[in-house]
């Protein structure tokens, strides 16, 4: 195996893993640890992986496109913006993130009385002819793919800001972590968290697995899950954490 071909197959072994060690990579390729550590260092210089400590992970994974996932697990999603929805209190102030099951509490709000945040064009859409919203759209730099704006500009608008509940949208979850698909979109969701009083993400049971390159936050992090169904030893683990969860197949 030539230097291309064994760099190659470093790449395909990360996008199957997402993360691999150096002793991993010099096992599973049969070459020194050493010669893996070169391979790392080139391969972080041309922009296709990020080295960590002890090992490496793909630089950023391709980001979904909102629009082409709207329809994607559609009555799942539908459910969980309804039970998000249920939540709100009249006369709230509420952040709603960009995404495709966040976007879904836009149509079980119509007609109510509250102040509306998003960075989600989607959502604005939506709502831009309720008279009785009071409708934020956060600047910042645009991106097609979540159809919202990120950005140094949407954290700062985010400065200035106090809600009552923070709607969270996430590509995945593991039993510790919830992800994103880049490091931009993890620190404006960040900078969400900490302008509410409640933290409630919302994501159906697909995305369970699944982590990204972006990592959005610890359970730690939040006070509500919002899914359409759940296993009972992890809704265990997370009510021991004193997260409330709920199903919206309930």
């Amino acid at each position: 195996m030539n230097l291309s071909q064994r760099q190659n197959e470093i790449l395909r072994l990360l996008k199957e893993k997402n993360y691999l060690s150096v002793e991993e990579l010099s096992s599973s390729l049969s070459v020194s640890k050493v010669t893996i550590r070169s391979d790392l260092t080139a391969l972080e210089e041309k922009g296709t992986l990020t080295r960590t400590h002890g090992g490496a992970m793909i630089a950023e994974v391709a980001p979904r496109i909102v629009t082409n996932s709207l329809t994607e697990h559609e009555a799942e999603k539908k459910s969980i913006g309804k039970a998000a929805a249920a939540l709100i209190p009249d006369d709230a102030v509420i952040i709603i993130d960009s995404g495709s099951t966040t976007f879904r509490i836009a149509e079980y709000i119509l007609g109510r009385s509250l102040t509306v945040v998003t960075n989600s064009l989607l959502v604005c859409d939506a709502l831009r002819n309720e008279k009785d919203i009071e409708l934020m759209m956060l600047g910042g730099s645009f991106r097609r793919n979540i159809m919202g704006c990120t950005g140094p500009l949407t954290k700062l608008d985010l400065s200035q800001i106090h809600a009552d509940f923070y709607f969270l949208g996430g590509g995945g979850y593991s039993d510790t972590h919830i992800y994103c698909s880049n490091l931009q979109e993890a620190e404006v969701k960040q900078a969400m968290m900490k302008a509410a009083d409640t933290v409630c993400f919302l994501a159906d049971s697909s995305k369970k697995g699944q982590a990204l390159f972006g990592i959005t936050a610890s359970w730690d992090d939040i006070d509500c899950f919002i899914t359409d169904r759940i296993d009972s030893s992890f809704q265990t683990h997370l009510e021991s954490k004193s997260i409330r969860v709920i199903t919206s197949e309930d």
